[in-house]
């Protein structure tokens, strides 16, 4: 497949996005603030932190901000601020459905169209048994996000060290886009789309084709860092996550198979690394606007 060519146009049919992990700590209306005094548009939230503070105080803050929410983690929920994966024990999912009308009105209220879930790459399940519970969550969490407007964004985790125990397991499930789609192609449901993330997809070797073959309806949220420019491709963590231009990301070669795919939306910056989290949250909020924005044509610049 020839790689696709990017253009100043396509990159600016992208929307810069920001991932409350990127600022990991702040609290949900100074990440609205900080969000929209870098130039933001757009955001990711954790709906369990709109709950806590309220929908209707939320939707005030965002209009006063003039920031839009493009998606939301938390269908399955995971204590305050963090989501559940889809392969928790029976036990653990069944309590992570208790409120799930709740979080999805509270989604629908603040004009959010998309829900986010991520798949556990290793299971303790063996794979067939895993691969069909995914399928048949998947099908059920997107069936009650439908009935809200709202449409589930699966999350596949290409990363093979540093996961945390509830990614983790003896047994593979899956761990690119290819194999995402072809599950959720096998999955009774057309409410469901891919969460493309460009660190996973680089961990998987980054080949544009695995993204143009996807089709215009099924990227449904993308995010985006990027990879340290040295090191094997093997040994990636999230905590080695870098702003977007900043590594060794394919940034035209990313960004030209999503417009070939279809794909106009948020990109959002998404970063768990420590000591881009140290820095002062004005600082960070600044960066990775500047990151999301600039990343498409740092290629072609330094010619």
């Amino acid at each position: 497949m020839t790689t696709p060519v990017l253009t100043d146009d396509s990159a600016g049919r992208f929307v810069p996005c920001l991932n409350p992990a990127t600022l990991s700590g702040i609290p949900l209306d100074q990440f609205l603030a900080l969000a929209a005094g870098a130039g933001f548009p757009t955001v990711e939230v954790s709906i369990q932190q709109v709950l806590a503070h309220s929908t209707t105080q939320v939707c005030d803050l965002l209009q006063e901000f003039g920031v839009k929410v493009a998606a939301a983690s938390g269908i399955l929920p995971a204590g305050p601020v963090l989501p559940a994966p889809l392969l928790v024990d029976p036990d653990t999912y069944r309590a992570c459905l208790q409120g799930l009308e709740e979080r999805l009105e509270a989604m629908a209220a603040l004009g959010c169209t998309v829900a986010t879930a991520v798949l556990n790459p290793r299971s303790p399940l063996d794979t067939d048994q895993a691969r069909a519970i995914a399928r048949e969550r998947i099908a059920q969490l997107a069936t009650a996000a439908a009935a809200h407007g709202v449409r589930l964004a699966v999350e596949t985790v290409s990363i093979h060290n540093g996961l945390p125990p509830e990614l983790d397991g003896p047994h593979p499930v899956l761990d690119s886009l290819p194999e995402l789609a072809e599950l959720l192609e096998d999955t009774d449901t057309d409410s469901a789309g891919v969460l493309v993330d460009s660190f996973h997809w680089a961990a998987a070797g980054a080949d544009p084709g695995h993204l143009a073959a996807l089709s215009p309806d099924r990227i449904t949220h993308v995010q985006i860092a990027d990879t340290p420019a040295y090191g094997a491709v093997g040994e990636l963590t999230d905590s080695r996550r870098l702003f977007p231009g900043d590594g060794a990301v394919p940034w035209q070669a990313f960004a030209g198979a999503l417009t070939q795919a279809g794909y106009t939306g948020p990109v959002s910056v998404e970063l768990f690394n420590p000591a881009l989290r140290a820095l002062p949250a004005g600082e960070i909020a600044r960066l990775a606007h500047h990151a999301a924005t600039r990343c498409w044509i740092l290629a072609e610049a330094s010619r």
